[in-house]
């Protein structure tokens, strides 16, 4: 009841601001725009080259292939642009839903009378962290009307449509306990803000930039691993079957998409494992949250208490 309470004043605090309401017709509106694009492409279908440049192989065989690969899988890759674009709305929305609410119940004193009635500063995290996602979570869901567009032109599976939503969502979840972190340990909402964006960053283009880099100098191997732990990888490695296609070749001469770990004799789809390291390291993010916010938590206090002369 006390996360209920918590949770509940949070989101009438966010329903009085405009913030939440601009986001949502903004997002509605380049969503819409978005489908106006795809259209236009399936309009005047062809429009890619019979020669690939730029690091891609330079052959016709190539491109011939790479051009029948999107006509086969054009509503997966048609899903899997929606669903990067709403990745990018969180990472670009989500810090501004989160990365302020500490910052500003502790410089107004709301949060040591919080963490007094509550008594405990994981509820007080786990409420935070709640109240983020739900204003964050209604913007995102103004782009769900606009993936039926993946639908609309087939070729996409339905058990890759959820295993790809949940990629999604873990993503977002992980996105607010990053800010929500941010927040805990900042002093300002402008250096939370900055630390989010900075680590949100981090983790979405992190692993592309070092795995190109890996590859680039050689280690092909090495890059394929710090591949299948960027988040737009992993929704891509979900639909397996264009992740080969494109590997074999539009990434021939780069590093092959990973997608799966082996484990013994155990298959584990790339997609799977990362959504579980998502969703652990947001649930330590959001420990790490209470352990910052409480002032006397044992493990601040530990050093204290095995002091001489305490019990």
């Amino acid at each position: 009841m006390r996360i209920l309470a918590l949770v509940q004043w949070e989101l009438v605090q966010s329903v009085r601001g405009l913030g939440a309401h601009v986001a949502v017709t903004l997002t509605s509106l380049a969503s819409v725009g978005l489908i106006g694009v795809g259209i236009f492409l399936l309009d005047l279908w062809s429009p890619f080259p019979t020669t690939l440049g730029g690091g891609f192989r330079p052959d016709t065989t190539a491109s011939e292939q790479f051009t029948s690969l999107l006509g086969e899988y054009r509503g997966g890759i048609a899903f899997f642009v929606f669903l990067t674009w709403i990745v990018l709305i969180a990472a670009l929305i989500g810090p501004a839903f989160s990365a302020g609410a500490i910052v500003r119940d502790r410089r107004s004193g709301r949060l040591d009378r919080v963490l007094t009635d509550a008594s405990r500063s994981d509820v007080v995290a786990l409420a935070k962290l709640l109240a983020g996602l739900v204003p964050l979570s209604i913007v995102l869901a103004a782009v769900g009307p606009s993936t039926s567009f993946a639908w609309l032109i087939g070729g996409l599976a339905t058990s890759e449509a959820i295993a790809s939503i949940a990629v999604a969502l873990s993503i977002v979840v992980l996105v607010a306990a990053i800010g929500l972190l941010c927040s805990a340990v900042a002093t300002t909402e402008v250096a939370a803000l900055i630390g989010s964006y900075f680590t949100i960053g981090a983790v979405i283009l992190g692993p592309l930039l070092a795995g190109a880099g890996l590859a680039l100098a050689g280690f092909r191997s090495a890059a394929a691993v710090v591949f299948a732990f960027d988040p737009l990888v992993a929704l891509l490695s979900v639909q397996t079957r264009l992740a080969i296609g494109l590997t074999r070749t539009v990434l021939a001469d780069w590093s092959p998409l990973r997608v799966t770990w082996t484990i013994g004799r155990t298959r584990v789809p790339v997609w799977a494992g990362d959504v579980l390291l998502y969703a652990l390291i947001a649930v330590v993010l959001v420990w790490l949250t209470s352990v910052s916010i409480e002032p006397l938590h044992p493990i601040k206090t530990w050093r204290l208490r095995r002091s001489p002369g305490q019990p």
